[in-house]
């Protein structure tokens, strides 16, 4: 029977394992599948399949894009690429950003697929090393079907890489997608040894299990999702919270609460360009006195900025995950720059450059600061609707600052990231206690207690209490916008809990007018039917 290879436009780049050193390391070796009837062959789609992840995590804008713009917390920026996802006009089939998620996915399911085909009738040199691969790519392939269903419904679930079913391309509703992914998860924790790896980036039991967990709450599957997050919460893994956010988020320092992290080699040959470094970062280098350096001050893409609804969120004074995560500050770091309209601006790295306000300032304060800094409130840089005035000046998210850089202006970068970490684990079990039939609200308390006790500024326990009454879907909504902004989560989040389309009203004024309830899926993009002899197998979702 035929194979196909390809899904739309989805051709397929493959990679060989040569001799390297690390899984991370691959060598290009065109478009032959030939090379993948033997063991090396089909390492090398493992580690194809990590590069594929990377790609997601830490690589390209279209899954940041689709997962947090467009919601109740981020805004476009000056340099947004699709004014579409962020705002929901004119959104359709045509869209860039759409279409490069789409097809990043399906061709690495058709990876995976191939995998599966030729791994039984293929001879391991050592025959327990086949389980390890065949979890790690059961693993990859769950999340890749979680992208597919969340983002567009009902679609196309291939099971294997036969060409009719390809070209076809029926649907499948999301309780298949579900029941495939779950299931897979479910077979790679009988197959994976009940230790943490010491490979970072290398899926292992807690991966699997994070995962599962989180994939039992999307699949409502509660009492399961508590359960699951507690073996990983629990297990002898060696994870822990990380004390101090500062260190969580150091990019040159390993930590404890990474469950799974996109990783590139550290061979020079293979390392890959990142975007996130910048991408919830404001541009600083046309202000007097601030030029970016790599360990200094960062710099901006400005790709999303945050809503004054995110701003709100905060416990200003209290909540350190807005003082430790953001920046509104920059010091004087550019004798050569003109700064004569700021006599005072005279000891670098220590007098401010730039200060950003979220409260009003006076206008009597604000001609106090005039010689010595440039100064921006709240007012100057939103308006009474909270539409930016300027997309390019903004408090930025500091999360992804990355100083493994090879300068200040490079974007090849050794910066790792996660795909899922354990603060995320206690907010899943929350949610579980919360929505589950046996409510356990002081279960879930304490599970928020636990992920919040280094958010709170010394001295200000009392501001950040809590009490049972405030365990509803509402503010645990809110609690992982706090911890996890960012992170590839937002959209998905407010889709699932049906707030996605009531959120944006609210707190989006970009998409307030524009968004409809079908905006809950995205359109199937049209180099999709383009590649079809029959495009109505599949069909466009409603609405585009």
């Amino acid at each position: 029977m035929k194979k196909y290879l390809v899904l739309g436009l989805m051709g397929l780049s493959v990679f060989m394992n040569t001799g390297c050193t690390s899984f991370l390391d691959e060598e290009s070796y065109g478009s032959t599948t030939e090379i993948f009837n033997d063991e090396s062959g089909l390492k090398a789609l493992v580690n194809l399949s990590y590069t594929k992840m990377y790609n997601l995590y830490g690589g390209f804008d279209a899954f940041s894009m689709l997962s947090e713009n467009g919601t109740d917390l981020f805004l476009r920026g000056s340099n947004a690429p699709d004014n579409a996802i962020c705002d929901y006009y004119g959104l359709d089939a045509m869209d860039g950003q759409v279409a490069t998620l789409w097809n990043h996915c399906y061709k690495a399911l058709a990876n995976c697929n191939m995998f599966f085909e030729r791994l039984d009738g293929t001879p391991f040199a050592d025959e327990s090393e086949k389980d390890r691969y065949k979890a790690e790519m059961l693993v990859m392939r769950s999340v890749y079907l979680w992208i597919i269903t969340e983002t567009w419904g009902d679609s196309y679930l291939p099971m294997s890489t036969d060409e009719i079913e390809g070209e076809e391309a029926r649907r499948s509703p999301r309780s298949e997608f579900y029941k495939e992914i779950i299931s897979g998860l479910e077979e790679a924790i009988q197959l994976l040894p009940d230790t943490r790896t010491s490979e970072y980036g290398r899926i292992d039991m807690p991966s699997a299990k994070a995962f599962l967990a989180r994939m039992y709450l999307y699949n409502e599957e509660f009492e399961k999702a508590e359960a699951m997050a507690t073996e990983v919460i629990d297990g002898n893994y060696g994870l822990e919270l990380c004390p101090s956010l500062k260190d969580l988020w150091n990019d040159s320092k390993r930590n404890n609460e990474f469950i799974w992290t996109v990783e590139t080699s550290a061979d020079d040959s293979f390392r890959l360009s990142t975007i996130y470094w910048q991408y919830y970062a404001m541009f600083i280098d046309r202000f007097p006195g601030v030029m970016t350096e790599l360990q200094w001050t960062g710099y901006g893409g400005c790709r999303s900025l945050p809503t004054t609804y995110y701003i709100s969120l905060f416990n200003h004074d209290a909540d350190l995950r807005w003082s430790d995560l953001h920046q509104w500050v920059w010091y004087y770091n550019d004798p050569e720059d003109d700064t004569s309209a700021f006599p005072e601006m005279k000891e670098l790295y220590v007098d401010t450059a730039l200060y950003l306000s979220i409260d009003p300032i006076s206008p009597a304060e604000k001609q106090r600061m005039s010689s010595r800094y440039t100064v921006f409130d709240i007012n100057d840089m939103y308006d009474e609707k909270g539409i930016p005035l300027d997309r390019a000046t903004f408090i930025g998210m500091t999360k992804f600052y990355d100083h493994t850089r090879s300068g200040n202006m490079s974007d090849i970068s050794d910066r790792t990231y996660p795909v899922i970490r354990l603060g995320e684990l206690y907010l899943i079990r929350a949610e579980a206690r919360i929505r589950g039939a046996k409510k356990d609200l002081k279960g879930a308390l304490a599970d928020i207690q636990a992920i919040r006790t280094r958010a709170i500024r010394p001295g200000y326990e009392a501001e950040m209490a809590l009490s049972e009454k405030d365990m509803t879907i509402d503010f645990i909504l809110d609690e992982r916008a706090r911890e996890l902004a960012g992170e590839w989560q937002r959209w998905f989040d407010l889709k699932r809990l049906g707030k996605l389309v009531e959120r944006v009203r609210l707190h989006n004024p970009d998409a307030a007018d524009y968004i409809k309830d079908f905006h809950v899926n995205r359109p199937i993009p049209q180099v999709q039917f383009d590649g079809m002899p029959d495009w109505t197998t599949l069909g466009q979702n409603e609405g585009y």
